[in-house]
């Protein structure tokens, strides 16, 4: 009870009792006629007075306290029904005196099995059913329940209910006797408990049974080691490195790169943005193991430490040592053999044009007539295949000098729209021959490009060329120059031939490869025009694309950068 409350009604009690004796005064006055009962008389009417202004001023306060004492029970109990937890109230016989929907919808009781005469033993027993992992026998899991209860001041127990719920039940003894109970639905936290558990017991396993040395150390002394780092470091037990300074095992040499990996962990962000760095574990008989370290600050308990990944890349240093070795030996060989190629070039060349001179001789009939018209006939073949030889050997000493990087490039202005339309008058005569239109396109005030202009030449005849190799009779060419707002310069020469397998452009691009295969060539050549003009488009940091579909035709594009383009004076 309110100890303001005991206040109001002791001050109750004495107002009645100082009205009752003066009452009494004022009856015995009547009886006795005497000046001195005519003063007390006097006073004890005046003392009734005050009583009754008293009491009606008592009487005021004790009705507004009750007031108040009734807003404030009326709002605890809205509390008492609205709050989020289960509440509920005991005797000191354990039957239920008070609790809150809250409660009865937790535990799923009906709530018309609740009465004030409830025992707790009851309650128990209605949830045993709704349990689980709570045994076989009813009636001891409810002495069970009343006998912690009995035993403990407070205490605090988990349920779970087969539907997957599970609540804190928390209870604390009362003063006057009984207890008082409350039940939390704590389902999601325990299940993210039990989530976090799994987590920590599979990082656990994953660091153990990890191929990498994993260390974790504070301030450089090793705090924790998993089984891969006791191989690494050829240790028999964790203690032989626990309480180690990790340092101990690296290189002295490379301890300015090491500290940041062997100091504090403090400074988190900037731990977990350190690169990986190649070292050396050194063991105890003095052997060398390569590594690569990765490191990352996280808390170890209550403190953050450093953990650092280290896995041997022993293996993987001799197979970049044997690709290194491997690649050195490869470009050497084509070194030799591009500069074979140029050498042996050169020999081919000088027998070849005597070749193709004399055979122009006999085809001119310089000193008189040959005889027989099969004779010239022989001539104007031999002439004719060591014309065709000669650009062939030209192609493989071309191409041989970009491989042996002995090719050099001369640049000059060059005027576009002349080269080009020299270079259509080059492979005119064979297009007219085979009855195909070659047509050009270009915009009439076209710039000058700083270039090799032998060099955009062959490129030029080795793409109208193939064109016009590969188009039928009646075919149809396209040669365009276009100046690129923002990129340059686009020369592309387009036809209406054969076309190539979409699978088929990465061979076309390929040194030494042709398209159509052994048996069914139809197309002479050694496969290097394509290969030889995309290596003299990247010399010009140019580049050339290739696209065709088969049976409809092909686009063989050169881009030059526009840094190779020059403005013609005005």
């Amino acid at each position: 009870m309110n100890s303001r409350y005991l206040k109001y009604l002791r001050g109750s009690s004495g107002i009645a009792l100082i009205a009752g004796t003066l009452a009494v005064l004022l009856f015995l006055s009547v009886f006795f006629d005497h000046a001195y009962f005519d003063f007390v008389s006097r006073i004890a009417v005046v003392g009734l007075l005050a009583c009754a202004v008293l009491a009606f001023l008592q009487a005021k306060r004790s009705r507004n306290y009750r007031k108040v004492m009734k807003f404030k029970d009326s709002l605890l109990d809205s509390v008492f029904d609205n709050v989020a937890i289960g509440f509920c109230v005991f005797d000191e016989n354990f039957r239920l005196l008070k609790w809150n929907d809250r409660y009865v919808e937790l535990i799923e009781i009906d709530p018309e099995r609740l009465t004030p005469e409830t025992t707790f033993r009851e309650m128990v027993g209605w949830n045993f059913e709704n349990y689980v992992n709570v045994g076989d026998d009813r009636e001891e899991f409810v002495s069970s329940s009343i006998e912690k209860i009995e035993q403990r001041i407070s205490g605090t127990v988990d349920r779970q209910f087969a539907s997957g719920k599970i609540i804190e039940i928390s209870y604390s003894l009362r003063r006057e006797g009984g207890f008082i109970m409350t039940v939390t639905d704590v389902t999601s936290n325990r299940l993210a408990e039990q989530s976090l558990r799994e987590n920590e017991d599979r990082y656990r396993r994953m660091v153990e049974l990890s191929p990498d040395a994993i260390v974790a150390h504070k301030g450089g002394f090793i705090i924790y080691v998993n089984e891969a780092a006791l191989t690494l470091f050829n240790k028999k037990d964790r203690h032989d490195l626990i309480g180690q300074r990790i340092a101990g095992y690296f290189p002295y040499s490379d301890s300015d790169s090491l500290d940041v990996y062997f100091g504090a962990a403090d400074d988190v962000e900037r731990i977990n943005s350190l690169p990986s760095l190649k070292s050396k574990v050194i063991r105890e008989d003095g052997a060398q193991v390569n590594v690569e370290m990765d490191a990352s600050a996280l808390f170890y308990g209550d403190r953050i430490v450093m953990q650092l990944v280290i896995r041997d890349i022993s293996a993987q240093m001799q197979i970049e040592e044997f690709l290194k070795q491997a690649k050195d030996e490869a470009e050497y060989a084509a070194q030799i053999k591009g500069k074979f190629l140029a050498n042996m070039s050169h020999e081919l060349r000088t027998p070849l044009n005597a070749v193709i001179g004399f055979s122009e001789v006999i085809i001119s009939q310089i000193f008189g007539p040959v005889g027989s018209a099969k004779y010239l006939e022989y001539a104007h073949d031999i002439n004719a295949s060591g014309h065709h030889l000669l650009e062939l050997i030209n192609d493989i000493l071309d191409f041989s000098k970009i491989e042996a990087g002995e090719q050099k490039i001369n640049e000059e202005e060059v005027e576009v729209d002349v080269l080009v339309n020299e270079c259509i008058r080059l492979t005119q005569q064979r297009a007219i021959e085979n009855d195909i239109n070659i047509k050009l396109e270009f915009d009439p005030l076209l710039p000058q490009i700083f270039a090799d202009r032998r060099m955009i030449k062959q490129i030029l005849i080795n793409l109208l060329s193939n064109a016009v190799k590969f188009t039928p009779t009646g075919g149809r060419i396209v040669t365009s120059v276009q100046l690129l707002e923002d990129e340059g310069l686009k020369i592309s020469v387009s036809d209406n031939g054969i076309g190539i397998h979409e699978d088929d452009i990465e061979k076309a691009l390929t040194p030494f490869v042709q398209v159509d295969s052994e048996k069914s060539r139809k197309y002479h050549g050694t496969g290097l025009g394509l290969p030889l003009s995309k290596n003299l488009a990247e010399m010009h940091e140019g580049r050339l694309e290739l696209t065709s579909k088969y049976g409809e035709g092909t686009v063989v594009t050169l881009f030059l950068p526009k840094d190779r383009i020059r403005q013609k004076a005005a």
